[in-house]
């Protein structure tokens, strides 16, 4: 009857925090799509008053990536994050459109690690 009511208190309690967790790193990822599609979005750009545009929105994708990345216990991808923040940042400052497109892309190039490292966080759940 203890075991029962064991496997009972494991199945109650731990699952559902394990699919929380993984629900955190979807998000984690989705906001780092989001973020991509920003940085990308201001390196296209033909001016830099639109680039900055896109730009604060990207970091603001990114900073929400970077949260998610650490409630999902993925420090690497939280990295990754705050880097692609960092450079978003950079580019927000830029005085001219190259810079701020150059900046952009590395801020859409640590976005996509952010993408890449994720998953391996969620294998090891």
């Amino acid at each position: 009857m203890k075991i029962l009511t064991l496997i009972l208190f494991c199945g109650i309690f731990f699952i559902p925090l394990k699919i929380y967790s993984q629900s955190n790193c979807n998000m984690s990822v989705t906001y780092s799509e989001m973020a991509f599609e920003k940085f990308k979005n201001a390196y296209k750009s033909d001016n830099l008053d639109n680039a900055k545009i896109f730009i604060k929105k990207g970091v603001e994708d990114a900073e929400q990536a970077s949260a998610y990345a650490l409630i999902c216990d993925c420090p690497l991808a939280k990295n990754y994050a705050l880097n692609a923040v960092t450079f978003g940042i950079k580019a927000g400052k830029a005085d001219n459109l190259e810079e701020a497109k150059k900046q952009s892309k590395k801020a859409m190039d640590m976005s996509l690690d952010v993408m890449t490292a994720t998953p391996n966080c969620k294998s090891d759940e």
